[in-house]
């Protein structure tokens, strides 16, 4: 069976550095794989390798059995892999709601033509949109800052209305780059929650964290950074006892 996500021997060099060296690993189809390592590893890189951010000096990325290494970002996008970024991106003064809303763009037909004339296919997806908009924000716990300018909303809640919008692309792939990052424990403990969800809905996750108590709570599947290079590759068991793991990484970290 074709994996959802396959990396094929993927690098990323930036003039002499290897930023990712030689990393293959698969992603299966309904599975939450998370990408861990120390500060430096090559995680985010590899991320926009994944996202077509940062096309792959060589190797291949392929999703859904198509190669998809060097297509542009928006394509990706439109054949279902969406992300979040480990610094908030949101549309600061656009409103909860707009910003969902706008996620929207890559799912809608209407052309220009339509929406300068606001024929009836054009109001009909319009409304389509913001009721879907409405029902993320429920989703993932942020309905009462519709209205409100994203950069006005509490921290927290602005990594969750990131998280909305990029389900509003509707993908079939959720890439989650540090998403408990600057959150307490009982946020990040509401953010495993909200991933448990995420993947009952029928997604599957990507995700770097540094958190160990989020990835070993939420993870069905590990790889593992170092340096660029996948020093291990397994179940979170697997991957905890790991020895390259524990002296790279696991070792300074309480995960128990």
């Amino acid at each position: 069976m074709t994996p959802l996500l396959e990396c094929r021997s993927v690098t990323k060099r930036f003039g002499g550095l290897a930023a990712v060296d030689d990393v293959s690993c698969v992603v299966e189809e309904g599975s939450v794989t998370a990408v861990i390592g120390p500060n430096g590893a090559g995680k985010t890189t590899f991320f926009n390798c994944v996202s077509s951010i940062y096309p792959a000096t060589s190797g291949e990325v392929r999703f859904e059995g198509v190669d998809v290494t060097r297509l542009a970002p928006h394509v990706v996008t439109r054949l279902g892999i969406a992300r979040t970024f480990q610094n908030i991106r949101l549309f600061r003064g656009m409103s909860a709601l707009e910003n969902v809303i706008t996620a929207r763009h890559c799912r809608t037909k209407a052309g220009v033509v339509a929406s300068l004339l606001r024929l009836p296919s054009q109001r009909r997806e319009e409304a389509e949109s913001e009721a879907i908009a409405r029902e993320l924000l429920a989703f993932v716990g942020v309905a009462k800052w519709a209205d409100s300018a994203a950069g006005s909303l509490p921290y927290g809640d602005q990594r969750r209305l990131e998280i909305a919008r990029a389900l509003a692309t509707e993908p079939s792939l959720l890439l989650l780059d540090e998403p408990a990052a600057g959150m307490n424990p009982r946020e990040s403990q509401d953010l495993v929650e909200l991933i448990r969800r995420i993947s009952k809905r029928g997604l599957t996750v990507l995700l770097i964290e540094h958190h160990m108590k989020v990835v070993m709570g939420i993870s069905t599947h590990i790889v593992v950074l170092d340096h660029g290079v996948k020093i291990a590759d397994g179940t979170p068991e697997a991957v905890r006892n790991d020895s390259k793991v524990i002296e790279a990484y696991l070792g300074k970290e309480d995960v128990t």
